[in-house]
């Protein structure tokens, strides 16, 4: 019964083959289309297939997809005068999560899977895309063949902005999805399918997709993501697309039927465009990202991912065309902005210039501006950097003895809605308390009569630039002394510090020579009191 079931499943019984199963027949001879184990089974369709399968049609679609390509990658070549640079795929559709997320340019995700950055790009996609799309064009209608290249560019560009920011370009979404159907195909037609082609889908294409895949993983370069989008996207088509061949039926098929698949693809492309206006509504929001020991918090944009900027901080950026980058460190003794302002500029700036990091650097005059609620100093500068260049500000403050600076960045193509975002990151910049002073907190609140506890809170807040707080803390921290006397030099020296760190601040220096004064009654040692008077010159 299996063997006769398998047969018919293949179209190798006639359903007028006399046949005799003695579990079903008896004894007696039968036509094969009065058994249901053969009508469940038999499909002449299958039958036709299995007779009449080929690969000699003449692709068009795929034709047209090559050109398409060809085209695009001349035009990218002659916008870049002669290479198809970033900034030419860019202007032409490359796929951007900045740009389709940010500013809403879904349209994007379709043209990316057309552009290619250089002729080996171009070459060997295109040598994949014919070999395998071409057979799948022979397999399946051209409407259906279609919508499963637009579909697969798009599962592999969507997948892409959300996996990878960086601006990518290519049809391997197209190439994977070919792969992804071609290989589903083999098997679900397995049975019916000459030999010669159950090796090709089965042997040969599962062979190639997992090389190729395996190949892309070890290429840090390569939106493997992508790949993945894509192949899925050309599986599950091959799960649900049906052959050509077992289409057929007895009724004349309609326009609608014939013209449904492309019909589709136009409905789906329209949509993905309409949709790019709601994108940025939808998926644009701001994160914190905290640096927690220097009490200072950059609101950033959620689609900007992390990595480093020209200068060499850790940085956020769209991956395109702007990033903004924080660095912030503790000195020993409180500082002015003009002097960190100064060593920005002399230090990290010419030193990464005369370093040959970075060319072309030109320094603007510093001005006063009040970032994150705090006085400070903004430097403007333009330079070279191995990608392009930049314009960029560097905004320069000083909380006691913490010291930042925001560096906001961005390239001259960068399009006035990154240029809002960057600047609206500048305004959110934020100051919180810092570790100590959250554990200093802590403390103060569970040990409140504790002198020592008081005068640690204080000097937490001194340090992280919190005057008011300070004082407050010296305040409560005088109250308690009295009951320990021992700590009466160590409350004088702390409250030195607050004043002169004040004074720094402020330029101000009465309150500072007074606690000064004071530090010295208590018996504070000499060291300490030459060092407080050293810092409290020094800002004068």
């Amino acid at each position: 019964m299996e063997e006769f079931e398998r047969r018919a499943r293949r179209g190798e019984v006639s359903p007028h083959a006399l046949v005799s199963i003695p579990p079903l027949t008896g004894d007696a001879f039968v036509e094969a289309r009065s058994l249901p184990i053969f009508t469940a089974v038999y499909d002449p369709r299958r039958l036709l297939f299995r007779r009449h399968f080929h690969l000699g049609r003449l692709p068009l679609v795929t034709g047209a997809v090559v050109v398409i390509c060809v085209l695009l990658w001349l035009f990218a070549k002659d916008l870049g005068d002669g290479a198809a640079t970033k900034e030419a795929l860019l202007a032409l559709g490359a796929k951007s999560r900045a740009r389709i997320v940010d500013e809403g340019e879904s349209w994007r995700l379709i043209a990316a899977s057309f552009l290619h950055k250089d002729g080996a790009h171009l070459g060997f996609n295109l040598f994949v895309l014919v070999a395998v799309g071409t057979v799948l064009e022979g397999v399946y209608r051209r409407g259906d063949y279609a919508l499963l290249l637009l579909l697969s560019g798009l599962a592999c560009m969507t997948t892409s902005v959300i996996a990878s920011p960086p601006a990518t370009v290519g049809a391997s979404g197209l190439v994977f999805g070919c792969l992804g159907c071609a290989m589903v195909f083999g098997l679900r037609f397995a049975d019916v399918l000459p030999l010669r082609y159950r090796i090709y889908f089965g042997v040969v294409l599962v062979a190639y997709t997992m090389a190729a895949f395996w190949s892309g993983l070890l290429r840090t370069a390569t939106d493997n993501w992508g790949h993945a989008g894509g192949l899925c996207c050309g599986a599950l088509c091959g799960m649900l697309w049906q052959p050509r061949l077992l289409r057929l039926s007895e009724r004349p098929r309609g326009r609608l039927e014939v013209l449904g698949p492309w019909l589709v693809a136009v409905a789906v492309a329209a949509v993905v465009v309409a949709i790019g206006p709601l994108i940025p509504r939808a998926a644009l929001r701001f994160e914190p990202l905290r640096f927690s020991a220097f009490g200072v918090v950059l609101e950033h944009p959620s689609t900007w991912a992390r990595g480093p900027d020209p200068l060499g901080f850790v940085a956020v950026g769209n991956g395109t065309d702007t990033l903004a980058s924080l660095a912030c460190s503790r000195a020993a003794q409180p500082t002015t902005t003009s002097t960190v302002a100064r060593r920005f500029v002399d230090a990290e700036l010419f030193g990464l210039s005369r370093g040959g990091h970075i060319a072309n650097l030109e320094v603007d005059p510093a001005a006063d501006v009040v970032i994150a609620g705090v006085p400070g100093k903004r430097v403007g500068f333009s330079f070279i950097a191995s990608d392009g260049p930049f314009r960029a500000d560097s905004y320069v403050f000083v909380r006691g003895n913490i010291d930042c600076v925001l560096v906001a960045a961005s390239r001259a193509e960068a399009t006035p809605r990154a240029r809002a975002l960057l600047a609206e990151l500048v305004k959110r910049l934020r100051i919180e308390d810092t570790d100590a002073e959250r554990t200093a907190i802590t403390l103060s609140e569970r040990h409140a009569s504790s002198t020592s506890v008081w005068i640690e809170r204080a000097a937490a807040h001194a340090i992280a630039g919190d005057v008011t707080s300070a004082r407050d803390a010296i305040t409560r921290a005088r109250a308690l002394v009295v009951h320990e006397p021992n700590q009466q030099r160590k409350l004088a020296l702390t409250a030195a510090q607050v004043e002169v760190m004040a004074a720094v601040a402020t330029g101000r220096t009465e309150d500072a020579e007074r606690a000064i004064t004071e530090a010295t009654a208590a018996g504070v040692n000499d060291f300490d009191i030459i060092a407080l008077r050293s810092t409290l010159a020094a800002s004068r």
